[in-house]
């Protein structure tokens, strides 16, 4: 399943409705927000039975201001609303071949940190226990180091934004492409970058799609980095961690316990704890590799 979303600064020029439609097909997109569409409620109607007959639509045209469309290929997906806000649509999404299922946040922050405060007071609210994605355009950076400019970022609007992903149990995806999202696009001297375009997740969703990724593909027509996140489905045997009894026998088993404890892991508590818990399995598969697998052949052998 491939769950996407792309801020493309309008969405009224056909040409640009025409690469936001070729770019679903040419990635096999399942569910995609597009955010600030600028297409107004009287419009969209036009827009959807012209551009997006194919796809299911859900948008908050019908809000002042609201500039989010979520559209989906019911071939493969069902999409069902949960809520609808001028800042973002929650919705719950059910993969028709392998039955997974998640809720999904697609994002379009206000630029207005203060507007802002409303959209991490309402993820609170929604925060799930179940599967969960929130993706799109947050209008702010978590970090200094993620914006390149001559002013640097408020403190402050960095602070509220890693308080709510921190109360929502959220973490950044892993990711790969574009490191910095976002560029005015204003010549060398005045030009800057940042990443304000991110795919949070919470830790359900790690433990059940631990292969998902994140791609930032290049801008396009765009000053925004199109995200497409992947859930890879594991087709081969499933691999499974069993503790054996004769590892504690092993001379170096309390020191591999610790040095893999020891690894500095990032994020808030929950996904430290499974950081933690990973290395320590990889550390314990390593030494099964080199001294308990194939007994019975060594045996032979000798």
């Amino acid at each position: 399943m491939k769950i996407g979303s792309w801020n493309v600064r309008g969405c009224n020029d056909p040409l640009k409705i025409r690469e936001v439609t070729d770019f679903l097909r040419r990635h096999m997109v399942d569910v995609f927000g597009i955010l600030e569409t600028r297409i107004k409620n009287g419009k969209a109607r036009k827009v959807i039975n012209q551009r997006f007959t194919e796809y299911g639509v859900l948008h908050n045209s019908t809000i002042s201001n609201g500039r989010v469309w979520v559209v989906w290929n019911p071939r493969t997906v069902t999409v069902q609303a949960l809520d609808v806000h001028v800042q973002y649509i929650h919705c719950h999404i059910t993969h028709h071949e392998t039955g997974n299922q998640c809720n999904a946040t697609f994002v379009y922050a206000s630029n207005n940190a203060h507007i802002r405060e409303e959209l991490w007071s309402a993820l609170g609210r929604i925060s799930s226990a179940h599967n969960w994605i929130v993706l799109g355009d947050f209008n702010v950076v978590r970090d200094v180091q993620e914006r390149v400019s001559d002013s640097p970022p408020k403190l402050t609007d960095i602070l509220d934004f890693n308080a709510c992903i921190l109360r929502c149990g959220l973490e950044d995806l892993k990711s790969l492409g574009c490191e910095l999202t976002w560029t005015n696009k204003q010549d060398e001297g005045a030009r800057f970058w940042s990443k304000i375009d991110r795919a949070l997740v919470n830790f359900p969703w790690i433990t059940s799609f631990p292969s998902s990724s994140a791609h930032f593909l290049p801008a396009g027509m765009s000053d925004h980095s199109p995200c497409l996140v992947s859930i890879f489905e594991d087709k081969g045997r499933i691999s499974r961690f069993s503790f054996l009894n004769c590892w504690e026998e092993d001379p170096d088993y309390l020191r591999i316990i610790e040095e893999a404890w020891a690894i500095p892991t990032y994020g808030n508590a929950m996904f430290r704890f499974f950081a933690k818990l990973k290395n320590v399995r990889l550390g314990l598969r390593d030494l099964h590799r080199r001294k308990f697998s194939a007994i019975q052949r060594r045996i032979q052998i000798a």
